[in-house]
């Protein structure tokens, strides 16, 4: 899993950028500029303002200060694996319900999110889960048509923000 399931221009909130960095995938060197809009919106502490003063380019600096400015932005750190990628499918099913992304865009980061988790078990607890595989439908003469498709992964999104798997 990436950064890639963030829409262009968007600051990641301190809960997701928490989930990346207990799933390992995160790209420490934006976390200044993250952490300098998460200023902006409110939050507020002494770590924080020290991360938003870094470059980004020495990112074990950035990785040692995040922890305790994501405290101060009252994030608690993840308590497992299974509630980090709860944390990053359900940003990934608010952005289509919200529709701010498309129905392909969602199956393809669901299937990034459960092969970049190392396809662990905690991965398919989550009703988002259910749509892995289903890129190997996409555009087949075999397959369910786009509209069915679109709906199968609507109802996912739905259940997945509704809280219908576990959290782990």
């Amino acid at each position: 899993m990436s950064q890639e399931f963030m829409l262009a221009g968007e600051t990641p909130s301190p809960e997701l950028v928490a989930a990346w960095l207990a799933l390992d995938e995160l790209r420490a060197e934006q976390v200044p500029m993250w952490a300098a809009d998460w200023l902006v919106a409110g939050y507020d502490g002494v770590a924080l303002a020290e991360l938003a003063g870094l470059s980004g380019r020495d990112t074990r600096e950035v990785r040692d200060l995040l922890p305790a400015a994501l405290v101060e932005a009252g994030v608690r750190p993840l308590s497992s694996k299974g509630a980090a990628l709860k944390v990053a499918f359900d940003h990934i099913a608010y952005l289509h319900v919200s529709g701010r992304a498309r129905w392909a865009w969602v199956v393809n980061q669901v299937v990034e999110v459960v092969s970049g988790a190392g396809y662990v078990e905690e991965a398919f607890g989550q009703p988002l889960a259910q749509l892995y595989g289903v890129d190997d439908e996409m555009s087949e003469p075999w397959s369910r048509s786009d509209e069915e498709l679109a709906g199968v992964v609507r109802q996912a999104c739905l259940d997945q923000i509704a809280g219908a798997g576990p959290s782990a």
